[in-house]
């Protein structure tokens, strides 16, 4: 399927680009991804494991189309949504303690994530509408 491979060489080109968004990228995605799938009969492990397969998926249609564009901060649309969401469902169960550990991190990392967007959709309105990264 030619959108999964177009993930993956998302992926190469960025981490070509720039090791430290390599390993942001790394961090932010893989727990969501193993996460989801660990806890895949809960709704919020099915939830993010979705928002996260979708945000990888959007990223590489805009990279494919726009290599490098700050455009790609628009993937992370749907955590809008999925983070107060996750922040609810937080405080109102009460989980296990790995379980718990894990939707914390996911929040804080889409938080985190979602401030550098607006950063990077505010450069991107100045008039520097790609990366530019330097190792």
């Amino acid at each position: 399927m030619f959108v999964i491979s177009d993930i993956f060489k998302m992926i190469s080109e960025i981490s070509a680009a720039n090791s430290r968004v390599n390993i942001w990228g790394a961090a932010l995605n893989i727990p969501q991804l193993l996460g989801g799938l660990i806890f895949i009969r809960s709704n919020e492990g099915i939830i993010i494991l979705v928002s996260v397969l979708v945000t990888l998926l959007v990223a590489s249609q805009i990279h494919k189309r726009t290599r490098f564009s700050r455009l790609m901060a628009l993937c992370h649309l749907p955590w809008l949504l999925v983070l107060p969401w996750l922040l609810y469902r937080l405080v109102i169960n009460d989980y296990s303690l790995f379980f718990q550990i894990w939707m914390i991190y996911v929040a804080v990392t889409m938080l985190i994530s979602l401030v550098l967007d607006v950063n990077d959709m505010l450069k991107y309105f100045k008039g520097a509408k790609n990366y530019d990264w330097k190792n």
